[in-house]
């Protein structure tokens, strides 16, 4: 009889553990989830490396709110998850040239001047090359202007994609992980309200509140 009741209180103690465990191992996943897309927002505010925006939000859609078993656990994920959303959105927009012309292609090398003895060089020539030293200055000029419109030009390309597609995430997040419940709401106005910036932005995502949300 104590022989049993020791292997139950035993198989209890796995159980348990194995409970706890599992709680962690859910909370730890979601906040690593949740540190990837804020250290990759940060990196893509410094690199201007659309890859690394991409990264965040896939970071973000990775965080699944029903691991979370806590309830006050799982509402401060949420918090930070929906915080973390408006934020790649407001970094989005903030990078994104509305004057930016796709048609408006950079030239894929500069076409150097011909040297003081006529001789002309392929574009992306080395600038060496150029005899005169007026012709030389101005080739380089147009050199560094040209590779500064290839890397926006790259830049608003990437910036584009990621407008198709998170913006899309954010509205998905929102009426997935969010109620019609007053706290839900006031919650989510105020956070939109405090993070977008762009005014047609925060037009949209404040239509995905209820009709009684003032």
């Amino acid at each position: 009889m104590k022989r049993t009741i020791l292997f139950a209180v035993f198989v209890l103690a796995i159980l348990v553990a194995s409970f706890i465990l599992t709680e962690v191992k859910a909370m730890t996943d979601n906040q690593k989830y949740l540190n990837e897309a804020q250290v990759r927002t940060k990196e893509f505010e410094i690199e201007l490396e659309p890859e690394r925006l991409r990264e965040a939000y896939l970071a973000l859609e990775n965080v699944t709110l029903a691991q979370e078993n806590d309830p006050k656990t799982r509402g401060q994920v949420r918090t930070d998850a929906l915080s973390l959303w408006l934020h790649a959105l407001e970094v989005l927009d903030r990078f994104l040239d509305p004057k930016f012309n796709p048609q408006d292609v950079p030239q894929l090398g500069v076409q150097p001047p011909p040297t003081t003895g006529g001789i002309v060089y392929p574009p992306g020539a080395d600038p060496a090359v150029i005899d005169d030293p007026t012709a030389r200055a101005d080739y380089e000029k147009a050199v560094t202007a040209n590779r500064a419109k290839a890397e926006h030009y790259r830049l608003q390309i990437g910036l584009r994609r990621l407008d198709e597609r998170i913006p899309p995430r954010v509205e998905a997040f929102i009426r997935n992980s969010y109620t019609s419940a007053p706290d839900d709401q006031k919650e989510l106005k105020t956070a939109i309200d405090d993070t977008i910036k762009n005014p047609q932005r925060k037009v949209g995502l404040l239509k995905l509140l209820t009709p009684s949300q003032p």
